[in-house]
């Protein structure tokens, strides 16, 4: 059987953005024409591969795996006609990585930067996102690459330790900011960092309040501003006027893990990408 290119494309597309209008949107046709061309491959596999809920578009299992399928050939593709016009292996290559907020914008951009301005024209698309919802966007194919503080429990799944973070308590140095019991400032209701972070200190039974804020950046300006106290990356704290360190009894440092899908094809630019993050990320931060 041989599958009908457009059809798979326009299954492929769909699986990426995850929404048919946005989808018909990048292939430059409409939405009726992309619903026809995943139906009749539906119909000409004799199986389901999407499924439509008020959430949006997810894929079934027979959709998994056709996804990696359609995604292993045009990686293969594209490094075939790299090698047969002698262009390097990440001339026009495309990278999606996948990271928490405290190493994304401070580490991995920067790390990557003497791949990205290159002469070989390779793109980079990053996400940040919350730990949590990391590994569903590698295993579902939408990065090639997530960093987190954890290995993925799954077969499927390759991971390193690329550096190590450093966790330190800070506040606000004025001490009318000072609140008892102390609010602390957190991502969301299921941010654990402040609870693990003093459970390391022996100091699981620290009473205090939380405030919620929706990325690193935003908690650190809060503590500036006196709104509350937080468990920060050290290196992204800058100890002056406005903030200063709570130094506590024992050290919590953090794994940063690179995973990615090991039954997938790992393309040569994959590869330069995960030798970069392993050589250039600061070791310890």
């Amino acid at each position: 059987m041989k599958l009908n290119t457009d059809r798979l494309n326009a299954f492929f597309q769909v699986g990426i953005e995850r929404n048919f209008c946005k989808a018909a949107d990048v292939l430059c046709i409409t939405q009726s024409a992309l619903s026809q061309r995943v139906l009749k491959l539906e119909q000409e596999l004799g199986t389901n591969l999407l499924i439509r809920n008020p959430d949006g578009i997810a894929l079934t299992e027979s959709g998994k795996l056709l996804f990696d399928y359609v995604q292993d050939l045009e990686i293969r593709e594209q490094e075939a006609l790299n090698r047969v016009t002698g262009q390097s292996a990440m001339a026009n290559g495309i990278i999606r990585i996948g990271a928490f907020s405290s190493v994304m914008r401070s580490v991995v951009m920067p790390s990557l930067i003497p791949l990205i301005n290159s002469p070989h024209q390779l793109k980079a698309e990053f996400l940040s996102k919350e730990l949590r919802e990391l590994p569903a966007l590698l295993l579902s194919g939408e990065v090639d690459f997530i960093l987190t503080y954890d290995p993925i429990k799954d077969p499927s799944i390759e991971s390193c330790i690329v550096g190590y973070e450093t966790l330190v308590h800070i506040r606000n140095r004025n001490a009318e900011f000072r609140q008892s019991p102390p609010c602390f400032l957190d991502h969301d209701v299921h941010d654990m960092t402040t609870y693990d972070f003093f459970a390391e200190q022996g100091m699981q039974d620290l009473e205090f309040d939380r405030s919620f804020y929706d990325d690193v950046y935003g908690l650190i300006d809060g503590v500036k501003m006196g709104f509350g106290e937080a468990v920060a990356s050290k290196h992204m704290v800058v100890e002056g006027d406005l903030i200063e360190i709570v130094h506590h009894k024992n050290k919590v440092q953090l794994a940063i893990v690179l995973s990615y899908v090991k039954n997938r094809y790992v393309s040569d630019l994959q590869k330069r990408v995960i030798e970069h993050l392993r050589d250039n990320m600061p070791q310890y931060l």
